[in-house]
């Protein structure tokens, strides 16, 4: 059921801060930016500045936003749907994928990522909706693609952002970015193992070896989606993103192509490494019967 959010902007006296909410404006005029109150964007939206929410799930209820943002952020459609019972995620973390969704008014772009833990690989979600003068994203805790964009994205905007649509850009670079570290990181762990097993095939190193190929499994099954999401996005003109946005994106599906065959050899590798342990333990055995 969607969340029900009155028409009328509310008073900027009844709008408190929250550390949940983070508001930030951008003027292309000017290269300004900075902090925005939560109260005063339809104002800073009236006088042409672009505004950025970001809504963090894990510490406000959505039921409370209507109390500290705008309607004219929460009566957008696809935030609605975000926010609403309707649109949480059913099923386990490893069927989450990548996802596209346009109105006349909004795209939305729901990105799933991955996050490198000790135990492996898991699943991190980053929801964007850019409209007409306003960006909101929504995430449940730490984003490492949300953290990376802040880190860069000023600098981009004052150098040579042309428009809102760069922001868009930033976050498909910086989660082609948490893919690329992942596969490094998997690159190195397949080449110890495949030395590891000219050595011996024990138990210890053919646990490891499962583990690498069911994450290289994983990665691939959140990058296949990222790709056919980013080939749909730049197959349509849209007003809410540049034709030169929507190249720059185009030379992206490339990176991600190269991604997908990288992770295809390095399960090609190890099969080929355990097959080749696999003969010489046969005919080591052979010799001594």
């Amino acid at each position: 059921m969607l969340l029900m959010i009155s028409a009328t902007e509310p008073t900027l006296t009844t709008m408190p801060s929250h550390p949940a909410v983070r508001a930030e404006f951008l003027d292309f005029r000017d290269r300004s930016h900075g902090a925005v109150a939560l109260g005063e964007i339809p104002e800073q939206r009236a006088a042409g500045r672009f505004i950025w929410v970001d809504i963090d799930l894990t510490a406000i209820q959505p039921a409370e936003l209507h109390d500290l943002i705008p309607a004219c952020v929460l009566e957008n459609e696809q935030v609605h749907q975000i926010l609403s019972e309707d649109d949480q995620r059913q099923g386990t973390e490893s069927q989450r994928v990548s996802t596209l969704t346009r109105t006349d008014d909004a795209i939305r772009i729901c990105l799933i990522g991955v996050r490198q833990q000790e135990s492996g690989l898991s699943s991190e979600q980053l929801d964007i909706v850019i409209g007409e003068g306003l960006l909101t994203t929504v995430r449940h805790g730490h984003s490492g693609v949300l953290q990376a964009v802040r880190r860069d994205y000023i600098s981009d905007f004052e150098r040579h952002a042309a428009t809102p649509s760069f922001l868009i850009y930033e976050f498909w670079d910086k989660q082609i970015d948490q893919f690329l570290s992942a596969q490094g990181r998997l690159d190195e762990e397949v080449e110890a193992i495949r030395l590891a097993l000219r050595r011996s095939a024990d138990e210890a190193t053919l646990t490891r070896l499962a583990d690498v190929s069911s994450q290289l499994l994983a990665l691939r099954k959140r990058v296949l989606p990222a790709r056919r999401v980013l080939e749909e996005l730049v197959s349509r003109k849209t007003t809410l993103i540049s034709e030169a946005t929507l190249d720059f994106l185009g030379k992206m599906i490339d990176t991600l192509e190269r991604l997908l065959a990288d992770i295809t050899a390095n399960r090609e590798i190890l099969e080929s490494a355990m097959n080749f342990s696999l003969t010489v333990m046969t005919h080591r055995t052979n010799l001594t019967m």
